[in-house]
């Protein structure tokens, strides 16, 4: 069966959250993150009136003040983004049985079987679309095809507040014209590659041979074709295939997790799919603080924190190892692979940038082992009393995990244990949130998030 996948994206959620609670925000520059004075931090969202200036998501406060000083600079409101989050995938189950949050603003909709319902995929779109501004005031734009990846691209092509339909048959046509980095999954580094290679646009990318492709990206090369092609949709649609098939066997369905394998390894962890609004939120947080670091020289996933003011005191540095350490030990997991090498960034006040790695004594995804070696790497390069503006963890050197067998020949049964219990912990945390299980000393979730700007991939 063809299959119509419905992509929603809410527009500068943040800033859309923050302008419909205070209507005096409207027609001027908004800035989500970073200190009042736009001296610190970094921001997360932008509304349209700021992106003219050149705002943007990840960029520092102290630029987006330079290049547009009438910027009204916000906090981060966590638990209001979160709370209007879950309310918005709760709507969205009137609309279809089978929604998957992809993030704190947006998610995709498996609408085949319910489009008999409706005159036609464009109706329901509007209809999704008319219910989310009616009941939340909040703009989005949605895009609909016959696979999520598509689906996600043509939201993309039709901010803000569109809709866009890419009949079946259609996807490749529509790609076509596009350029290479316009293809989620596609960053900067994988578009000059294929720009030296007289690739520029998605249409010669599909048309490219696959030999060629796999000659310059390795295995991979051929699914950027299909990409290309609308072909592919990464791990998202597998895991979305196999979750069907394990609902016509059960009476429960399962809650899969969802991830789009990316260029050179890289891989988005998308969240678990779930009806339930508190899973919806509890993915949110993770969204909004979540860090990625994949170059192709060196794989690596890491998070990072800039925080609100600087920190000097080796107690709370060792706290934010810790929560750090849990959060890349999670999604280290998630991806199914392990590290051997764990490198520390830490910034001073004075921008003034340092990075320190150690090698792990083998492969792991321990979240204790993590923290003992960022521990250890913390001492070995922080001036004692020097403020820290920015702190963070990556771990490098991946591998897919190897079989029980193998684990069982080096580590014994007390690696498998270990296994269980992340296992058990992951579990959890999908299912109750991230702070459902915890180590005490990780300050992660302690009730002052104004002092913390969550950080974009780096």
């Amino acid at each position: 069966m063809q299959r119509t996948y419905l992509h929603i994206d809410m527009d500068a959620f943040f800033a859309s959250v923050e302008e419909r609670d205070n209507p005096s925000l409207k027609g001027r520059p908004v800035a989500v993150g970073g200190s009042a004075d736009g001296r610190r931090g970094v921001i997360t969202a932008a509304n349209y009136v700021a992106r003219k200036y050149g705002l943007k998501a990840g960029m520092p406060a102290a630029k987006a003040k330079r290049l547009c000083p009438k910027a009204v600079f916000l906090p981060v409101d966590a638990r209001k983004y979160t709370y209007a989050s879950a309310l918005i995938m709760e709507t969205l189950e009137q609309y279809s049985p089978d929604v998957r949050p992809l993030s704190v603003d947006e998610a995709c909709l498996d609408i085949t079987n319910v489009l008999h319902l409706h005159p036609s995929a464009e109706a329901l779109g509007r209809k999704v679309k008319s219910a989310i501004y009616d009941k939340y005031r909040l703009p989005s734009t949605v895009g609909i095809a016959s696979n999520p990846l598509v689906a996600k691209v043509a939201a993309d092509s039709a901010k803000p507040n569109g809709l866009r339909v890419i009949p079946h048959g259609g996807e490749a046509a529509f790609l076509a014209p596009l350029p290479v980095d316009e293809m989620t999954g596609i960053g900067k580094a994988t578009a000059a590659a294929l720009n030296r290679l007289g690739i520029r646009t998605l249409g010669e990318l599909g048309a490219a041979a696959d030999k060629l492709l796999k000659a310059h990206f390795g295995v991979l090369g051929p699914v950027l074709g299909q990409m290309a092609r609308g072909e592919w949709a990464g791990r998202m649609k597998q895991d979305a295939d196999r979750a069907r098939k394990s609902h016509s066997l059960t009476s429960a369905p399962t809650a899969p997790k969802a991830k789009l394998r990316l260029p050179f390894g890289k891989s988005v962890q998308l969240h678990p799919s779930s009806p339930s609004a508190q899973s919806t939120a509890a993915g949110a947080q993770t969204a909004m603080s979540e860090a990625f670091s994949a170059a192709p020289e060196e794989k690596s996933i890491g998070n990072e924190r800039t925080f609100g003011g600087d920190v000097a005191s080796e107690n709370e540095l060792r706290g934010w190892i810790v929560a750090l350490a849990e959060m890349v030990g999670r999604r280290v997991r998630r991806a199914g692979v392990e590290g051997k090498v764990l490198t520390l960034k830490l910034r001073y006040s004075n921008f003034e940038t340092l990075h320190h790695q150690s090698g792990l004594p083998s492969a792991t995804s321990d979240e204790q082992t993590l923290i003992l070696y960022g521990w250890r790497l913390l001492k070995e390069v922080w001036q004692t009393g020097r403020g820290v503006r920015l702190l963070g963890l990556s771990l490098g050197a991946l591998a897919p995990i190897p079989a029980i067998g193998q684990i069982e020949m080096f580590d014994g049964p007390g690696r498998r244990s270990r296994e269980s219990l992340y296992q058990a912990v992951d579990s959890l945390r999908d299912r109750f949130g991230e702070r459902a299980v915890v180590r005490a000393m990780g300050r992660r979730w302690e009730r002052s998030e104004q002092r913390i700007s969550f950080g974009r991939p780096v």
